[in-house]
Formats: C-alpha cells, structure tokens, sequence
C-alpha cells in the first residue's frame, strides 16, 4: 500500500468516526403519531436532541386547529377562535396570544415543510399528550380541519351600521399579514391583573402601513401605557363610535390630537409598543391591535366587522 491509498484510508475512517459522534435524526419509519383516535399522515416524524418533531399542518389541523404559512417571514402560526400560535424557522421563542413561550428545539424546514416539536406542540395547544413505543398520542377532543375548510370565509355582514360596506380594511391591497382570529374577551395578563383582551390582533410586519378604516377626528394621540402608540378616532358617520389602533411602531406625518383623517389614509406604522414606559416594545410579536368602542368607550367585538371589510381594501 503506497503513502497515498494509506492517507486517503486514515482520512476516510476519521471521517467515519466523526459522522458516528454526531447525533443524527432517527429514521422517521420508526415513528408514529396519533391525534385524537386517528393515525396523522405526513408527519416527516423523526427525533432530533431528544424531541420528536412532526410536520406542523397534519399534526396542527388533526388537533383542530387552522394552520398558516408566511414565506416572507418564515412564520407559521397556529390558530382558531380566541387563541393563536406563532413561530419563526430557526429561533426557540414562540408567542402564544402576545407572551413568549420557548420551544426545546426551534422549528426547522424539511423537504418543505416546517418541523416543530409535537409533545410541546400537544401542550400548547390544549391536548393530553403520551409517548409510548415510538408512538406519540395527543388528545384534546376537537374535530379535525383541513386546509380546505380552513380557506372557508363566507365573511356575512354583521347587523350593524357600522358595517358599513364603504369602509376599509386596515392594511392595503398587497401587504402582507398572517391570520388572525377572534380573540375579544381572550385572557390577557400584565402587571399582576388577568382581563379580557378589547379588541382583534392582526400579526403583521414591522412598518406595515395602517390606513384609518373610516374618516373621522383624532380624539386621543400619542403613548399609552398598554396600547404603545396609539390613535383613537371618532368617526364621522357615527360620532358615538370610535375606532382604536394600537401597538404602533410610528404614526404618519401631520397627525395630532384633533387632527381629521379621511377614510383609506395611512395613519401609522405596524409595531410592538405597550405594556410600559414610552419606548417599551418587543414584548410580544409586531401586530395590529383594533378595537370598536361605544360612546361609553365599552369595546365591541371587531371581528366580524375586518372579516367584513377585508374583502374592501385601498391601493396606495
């Protein structure tokens, strides 16, 4: 054996003895989950540093819960009435309704879809969970959806004036924003008091525009302990009626408490201000907080009324 076979030899078997040191994903045909009585396909299962992760759509839907993708921010959220999920590819913190939460193992990409840990995933998401077998178990007794069904959105109107079929949605034709759902009267907890949450969250980047969804007059400007930066405007239509956007990262130029803005026009900036000082932002993911309050500034749910007005948006 000459010098070169025999390096090429030690170099070949250190190579092997590296690759048998690294801790590599089990097969996932040894690996089966079942959700609520059924068998979940397409799972990808497979183990990585002690977890077995699955594909979040099957495993997700199969628990009831609607499951969406934004490629540009490489976010999944996980969501149905009154509570939502949201990840990142490559990063371990999570927000569940607006609160950090943190993943043993951040989600990852696999031959296109996204791989989260399913006993964690079990948990946040209402469900029994047991591993037994090489076969994990999950049960929170709701129906399975589809991603047919979840596309479904007849969006009625709602008996109300304020569905006005004039007004508009709060982003624009073309901006980007996941999905939100119906989270009036949701619990929220800051500074040692649990409420219920006043309004709907639209998760949405940073900066996105937000336009006034109606005309109206600008009757509170400027930072609010919970809500950031924040406007309250009172429509012209319905002067009994004010619309509130919160959580703002900026406002547009020109506006200030007194200040008229017409239906359509950008107001400000999606952000993540609130719960704090001025200045205080980032504890919870960059969103849009709406909210419909009466003359005695009770909310009403806003819900229905963007599902409605979702179908009517500007172009700027």
């Amino acid at each position: 054996m000459n010098q070169k076979t025999k390096r090429g030899l030690v170099a070949a078997m250190a190579a092997a003895l590296c690759m048998a040191m690294v801790p590599q994903p089990a097969s996932a045909a040894y690996y089966s989950v079942i959700a609520n009585g059924a068998a979940v396909a397409s799972t990808q299962a497979e183990m990585v540093n002690g977890q077995l992760m699955v594909s979040v759509r099957p495993f997700a839907e199969s628990l009831g819960y609607k499951v969406s993708w934004n490629a540009t921010a490489k976010m999944v959220t996980i969501s149905r009435p009154g509570y939502w999920l949201t990840m990142w590819i490559g990063n371990s913190r999570a927000f569940q309704n607006d609160r950090a939460v943190w993943a043993p193992v951040a989600p990852y990409m696999k031959n296109g879809v996204t791989m989260v840990p399913a006993w964690w995933l079990s948990v946040r998401l209402g469900a029994k969970v047991s591993y037994n077998n090489y076969t994990l178990t999950a049960s929170n007794g709701l129906a399975p959806v589809t991603t047919t069904t979840a596309a479904t959105n007849p969006n009625p109107r709602p008996n109300s004036p304020l569905a006005d079929p004039s007004y508009v949605f709060p982003f624009a034709v073309g901006a980007p924003y996941d999905a939100y759902t119906d989270t009036m009267g949701a619990s929220r907890y800051w500074d040692g008091e649990t409420f219920g949450h006043e309004g709907t969250d639209i998760p949405a980047d940073k900066w996105t525009p937000v336009v006034a969804v109606a005309s109206g007059t600008v009757v509170r400007y400027g930072w609010n302990t919970l809500g950031g930066y924040r406007l309250t405007v009172q429509l012209d239509d319905y002067p009994e009626y004010k619309f509130y956007y919160a959580h703002l990262s900026g406002y547009a130029s020109g506006l200030y408490q007194g200040a008229h803005v017409a239906k359509g026009q950008v107001i400000g900036y999606v952000g993540s201000t609130g719960e704090g000082p001025e200045g205080t932002s980032g504890k919870f993911i960059d969103h849009l907080h709406f909210t419909i309050y009466d003359s005695d500034y009770d909310p009403i749910n806003s819900y229905p009324f963007l599902k409605y007005w979702e179908g009517n948006k500007v172009r700027l």
